[in-house]
């Protein structure tokens, strides 16, 4: 039975794909690179935090509306 590794060496080589295969390469270069998480302060990760809550909870403008407002606020 084939290793995980011979398997991948089999598809890889037999995929026409070049767009796949891009991913693929993107995707094993930056398996073992450290989670840009880990680099951020404890209060940049509870502002990234409270603003995915904010997002769930809708409460944001979109740029629709900021447009919106932005034209009413240049007719003043």
């Amino acid at each position: 039975m084939p290793t995980v590794k011979e398997k991948l060496h089999s598809l890889v080589d037999a995929c026409s794909n070049e767009a796949l295969l891009e991913e693929i390469k993107t995707l094993l270069e930056s398996s073992g690179a450290e989670d840009w998480w880990n680099d951020l302060s404890t209060t940049d990760q509870n502002l990234l935090l409270e603003s995915e809550a904010q997002y769930e909870r809708k409460e944001f403008t979109t740029h629709a509306e900021l447009m919106k407002r932005f034209e009413e606020w240049k007719k003043k």
